[in-house]
This record gives C-alpha cells, sequence and structure tokens, in this order.
C-alpha cells in the first residue's frame, strides 16, 4: 500500500491514498503552502508552522516527518512529527518536541483520520515506544489513551488593563501592586545573553537541564517578529526575563525565569503583569501562559492569576509500550534525579543541560 517513508521514498512519496484524500511527506519548497494552511485553519498554532520543525532539527538533531494531505491538489491537513532517540528509554515519536501544542492540523474529518493512520503506521514501521501527540484541540474523538497530566491557562484580554486587575485574585492583586513599587524597570533591552543567564539560574533551581542557548537564537531566526525578549531589572541588574512568542493575535510568554535572591520584590509577577497591561495596549486578543503538569509550582503560580483552565488531550499511539509514558518531575521515580541536578554547580549545568535535554522526549 505504501513505500517505506523512513528510507527511500517512491516518485510520489505517497504514504496513504484513499479516496480523494492523499497523504505525503511534504516536498522541499511547499513550506509556504504548509504555513499558509496553518494560519487559516482554527485548529492552527505557531507550533505547526513549518519553522518550529525546522527550529527542532537545528537544536535537537532530531529526523523531522513533515506529512501532509491533500484533497483535490490543496492541502487539506498537516502533521509534524520528531523522532526523538534514547538508547536507555528508547525511542519515541512527538509532535512535536519544545511544543506545548502539537499534532494534527486538519479541517475535516477524513484527512484528520487519513493523517492519524498514516502516523501511527509510521510509529509501527519504526517500532517505538509510543507516537505522542500534544493536541490543544481535540475537535474529532478518538480512541487512543491519553493522560491527564497537562493543563493550559488563557486570559481574555479585551476587557483591559485596569479591569483585569481588579479581577485578580486578592493575593496576587496584592502582589502585583507590591511589585509596582519595588523599583522595578520593565524593558525590552534585555540581551539574549542576559536573558539566558537568568533561565539557566531558574530551571536548575527547579533541577531540570537548562536548553542550549542556540534554541533560543534559533527561534528568533526562524520567527523574526514573532520572538521578542522582555526583562526587569532592578537599577541596572537584570533580575527577570520572558522570551514571548506571538501567533495571530495571541501572546504566549513561553520561556522565562528570575533570579532567587531578588524573591522579594516578586518580580515574576511584576514581569507578568507587565506584559499582560502592553499586550492589551497592543492590541492582543488573548494572553496563553502555556501548559503545565498538575500539582507543580508552576500550575499553583498560574491558577492564581484566575485564569480559564483547559486539560490539554494529549493522545499516544503505543506500539512497544505498555502504557501512556509517565515522564514528570512530580512522580517519586525522578526525584532523586531533580533533587542531584540541583546539587550540581551552576556552570557545569550549562555544559551538561544542553547534552542531556536532547534525550529527553517529555521535553
Amino acid at each position: 500500500m505504501v513505500n517505506d517513508i523512513h528510507g527511500q521514498r517512491s516518485d510520489s512519496q505517497i504514504i496513504e491514498s484513499r479516496a480523494e484524500i492523499q497523504v505525503r511527506r511534504l516536498e522541499p519548497g511547499e513550506e509556504g503552502d504548509w504555513d499558509r494552511f496553518v494560519l487559516d485553519s482554527p485548529f492552527g498554532t505557531l507550533f505547526h508552522l513549518s519553522g518550529w520543525a525546522k527550529v527542532t532539527e537545528a537544536v535537537l538533531k532530531c529526523e523531522c516527518f513533515r506529512l501532509v494531505a491533500f484533497r483535490g491538489g490543496s492541502i487539506s491537513g498537516v502533521f509534524p512529527i520528531a523522532l526523538v532517540r534514547n538508547v536507555v528509554l528508547g525511542n519515541s515519536l512527538i509532535s512535536l518536541p519544545l511544543a506545548v501544542y502539537g499534532g494534527i492540523c486538519a479541517n475535516d474529518s477524513d484527512s484528520y483520520f487519513r493523517l492519524l493512520d498514516a502516523g501511527s503506521e509510521l510509529a509501527n514501521r519504526l517500532n517505538v515506544n509510543y507516537l505522542e501527540m500534544r493536541n490543544r484541540f481535540n475537535p474529532y474523538a478518538v480512541s487512543l489513551p491519553g493522560r491527564d497530566l497537562y493543563l493550559t491557562f488563557t486570559q481574555d484580554l479585551s476587557p483591559g488593563p485596569e479591569r483585569l486587575l481588579q479581577a485578580l485574585p486578592r493575593d496576587t492583586r496584592y502582589a502585583v501592586r507590591k511589585s509596582l513599587k519595588a523599583g522595578l524597570q520593565w524593558t525590552e533591552d534585555l540581551s539574549e545573553q542576559e536573558f539566558y543567564e537568568i533561565y539557566a539560574h531558574s530551571v536548575h533551581h527547579l533541577g531540570t537541564p537548562v536548553f542550549p542557548r542556540a534554541l533560543f537564537s534559533k527561534l528568533r531566526e526562524i520567527f523574526p517578529g514573532q520572538v521578542r525578549i522582555f526583562g526587569v531589572r532592578k537599577g541596572k541588574t537584570a533580575i527577570a526575563g520572558v522570551m514571548s512568542l506571538y501567533f495571530r493575535d495571541i501572546v504566549m510568554p513561553y520561556y522565562g525565569g528570575a533570579l532567587q535572591g531578588y524573591h522579594k520584590d516578586s518580580p515574576n509577577n511584576f514581569m507578568y503583569w507587565n506584559l499582560i497591561a502592553q499586550s492589551c495596549q497592543e492590541g492582543a486578543r488573548e494572553f496563553d501562559f502555556g501548559r503545565s503538569k498538575r500539582g507543580t509550582g508552576s500550575c499553583q503560580f498560574k491558577s492564581a492569576w484566575s485564569m480559564v483552565e483547559t486539560d490539554l488531550p494529549y493522545k499516544y499511539h503505543l506500539v512497544k509500550a505498555k502504557e501512556v509514558p509517565h515522564l514528570s518531575p512530580i512522580d517519586k521515580k525522578f526525584q532523586l534525579p531533580v533533587a542531584a541536578w540541583r546539587r550540581l554547580p551552576f556552570g557545569w549545568t550549562k555544559v551538561l543541560g544542553p547534552k542531556v535535554i536532547r534525550w529527553i522526549p517529555s521535553i
């Protein structure tokens, strides 16, 4: 029925063709058509754009499979997938690494299920542990297992800064107002190096390996105008920073952190509130605080902003794995590695972290 898409491709490189729907890998030069489809689709996210797979390939050295469905010669769905190799945990297919949203972007059920069949067949052929689909939306019911792990947090920005501030829970509103009186400065002049140092310190405190700095440079290169770095200074010292992503009229603070020594000034509250207020003024429609794992400090912090909390319907096609993967720092089996990583000297974590993190499927 199909040819091995991991090895030699046929002339048509067709994976599956049923009725009027044809599924194959994206050909060079078709990226523009892919991106136009994503931008027009109500189910598209920034992570579905062809550039995200380019970032994944460049930074994590993953092999990416860009599956695309055609109906009547026009794109009707896309499914970006990356192969994450791990000699200890085994290989997996992820849609997509580095992304909180992914999976299939298709505007009709036929295209959706053709792509799902093709992705599942790819996983079977490569004999991976599983195929993970990081769905933001779940427009079509599927009988695949999932895990009740992730939440995402969103805020409608149309009321404007004053009304949004008044609507915050009392404790959060107090922390924001306290931070506004702490002599902090909101700025967009933070250098990438300053941002990276802050971010690396923050993830070290959490016991998580840091990404290579090349990730942040690549994101700015591939998505000019859609990636911005903001920061917080106290005097001349950069004490907090956030890299935000922009897609349509949505702003998403994606990578961020603050130095622990300035906790009393509530720099995170100051930073995210200023980003919300500025986004309102710039005409953004929605603030997407991104995903967090249930039971984590990040989840508790975001919950305190009274945003709309939505379960993320991630789905898994299991191949070698017998159950949905349990890869979370709150799981008991990861408590010892997390504690050990926190004890490492900070300088070592910047050297070892980028080497380690590319092997972690849950990134």
